[in-house]
């Protein structure tokens, strides 16, 4: 852990009762100045276009998420060995290599939506899309930005490059939403800083407060 000079912050205690996820291609960042524009019922977000040329960066709102099933992280590996000297019991600690995956679902079933969850092709006669069950799995960078609505703070998570594929097929319910399940391996990304010790970095997060910054 930093040392860093933590507080009491109240504003900083969210509750995760709504929420969207948005896509864009792999490593695009949004800058400071565009997190207010992240809202739950924004169908897009166009960045500012800092290269001057080209089209500027679109993050697009995947839609109706499920309620029941929330993003959700996980982590493989990173378990602590401690390694002794012939002089002191416990001398260093050090931990194993750790690779990190995001799991969400979509109940938005539209074509659109299909294709870009199973990667799939229009049928001929456009009426429906065909998928191969072999995964393939495509370069995102992923938003997922939630809201409390008791305070209407919001706080978000990047994960600027991210290996997606659906994760199983449709999950059908008679007492809820049909599910259509997406996963991701979380992959570094030469486009975010890099720690104090030189290593490359997976994740960014964003406070409330960063939301409000003009």
């Amino acid at each position: 852990m930093t040392d860093t000079n933590v507080a009491i912050n109240d504003t900083s205690v969210t509750e995760a009762v709504r929420g969207a996820v948005f896509l864009a291609d792999a490593d695009v960042i949004p800058a400071k100045a565009n997190l207010a524009k992240f809202t739950l019922n924004a169908e897009s977000v166009t960045l500012a276009n800092a290269g001057g040329s080209g089209s500027a960066p679109v993050f697009y709102n995947l839609g109706h998420m499920s309620n029941d099933t929330l993003p959700e992280f996980s982590l493989d590996g990173g378990d602590a060995t401690t390694l002794a000297t012939w002089l002191e019991a416990s001398f260093r600690t050090s931990y194993s290599e750790t690779t990190g995956k995001v799991t969400m679902s979509s109940v938005q079933g539209d074509k659109n939506t299909l294709k870009t969850i199973y990667n799939a092709v229009d049928m001929p006669d456009s009426a429906g899309v065909a998928f191969s069950l072999v995964k393939t799995p495509k370069a995102k960078s992923v938003f997922i930005l939630w809201e409390d609505t008791n305070t209407n703070d919001r706080q978000g998570l990047l994960l600027p490059n991210t290996d997606l594929a659906f994760s199983d097929l449709p999950k059908l319910s008679t007492s809820g939403f049909t599910e259509y399940g997406i996963e991701g391996t979380i992959k570094t990304s030469k486009k975010l800083p890099k720690t104090s010790d030189g290593r490359y970095t997976s994740v960014a997060i964003y406070d409330t407060a960063d939301f409000k910054a003009k």
